[in-house]
């Protein structure tokens, strides 16, 4: 029979057993991170946000876009020549919702990463150019409300600014503004986004009054957006 002090070693090389455990379990992720190098470690923060779940902050928009379920693939990595840098670039399957609007999406995605500490983390956003594309969509949806003509505007590329979209878009536009008391909802969008362009499926409402009658229209439209830097603009008609 082992006596209280043979139970009391066992006992200490037990407990010091466990805290070394603890300590690699704590030491090893960052270990394996750095054996694998910068790619694998962010193509695992991206396939993490599938599980935690992604909310992109969209400017002039009080709630952010919230994704509802979303799946990124085709990762490929580019690290910038001193390591401190990199750009994922990957398709991404996303379905979510801004306010009352669904959000279905797919499609290309660039994701600048920066290494902080011993951490890569994306630079900005995880999705920043769906990102863009929903704010340039949701801009539009505030100028036709509130009927904003140069807002409006402002949303079209350089090469499309000046020609007022045609007389068709003019009529158009025309038609929404005259409504009183408008509201003009987005209640869904389907957006398929490239390297450098972007192509909205709308699912509109239209309610308010007009002089003879009460307003209340749903109808579909396509959207056809390009990139222009960090933002994407508009590069056919506004309706």
């Amino acid at each position: 029979m082992r006596s209280a002090d043979d139970w009391s070693r066992w006992g200490g090389v037990v407990i010091a057993v466990l805290a070394a455990v603890a300590a690699l379990s704590l030491v090893m992720p960052r270990l394996l991170g750095v054996a694998a190098g910068p790619e694998v470690e962010i193509i695992t923060a991206l396939k993490a946000t599938e599980k935690d779940g992604m909310e992109l902050a969209i400017p002039g928009v009080g709630t952010p876009l919230r994704s509802k379920g979303h799946h990124f693939a085709r990762i490929t990595v580019n690290v910038e020549p001193g390591g401190k840098r990199a750009v994922a670039w990957a398709t991404l399957d996303f379905t979510g919702r801004l306010e009352r609007t669904e959000v279905s999406s797919l499609g290309v995605e660039r994701v600048p990463f920066v290494r902080r500490g011993r951490e890569w983390m994306p630079e900005g956003l995880a999705a920043p150019r769906l990102a863009a594309v929903v704010r340039t969509l949701e801009a539009r949806r505030r100028a036709l409300e509130a009927g904003e003509g140069k807002a409006l505007e402002a949303l079209r590329a350089p090469d499309a600014r000046g020609d007022g979209g045609g007389g068709e878009e003019a009529a158009e536009v025309g038609k929404v503004l005259e409504v009183r008391r408008r509201r003009y909802r987005a209640e869904a969008w389907f957006l398929r986004l490239e390297r450098d362009e972007a192509v909205a499926s709308e699912t509109w409402r239209l309610e308010g009054d007009l002089p003879s009658r009460p307003v209340d229209e749903r109808g579909q439209r396509r959207l056809s957006l390009i990139r222009s830097g960090e933002e994407f603009l508009f590069s056919a008609g506004l309706m």
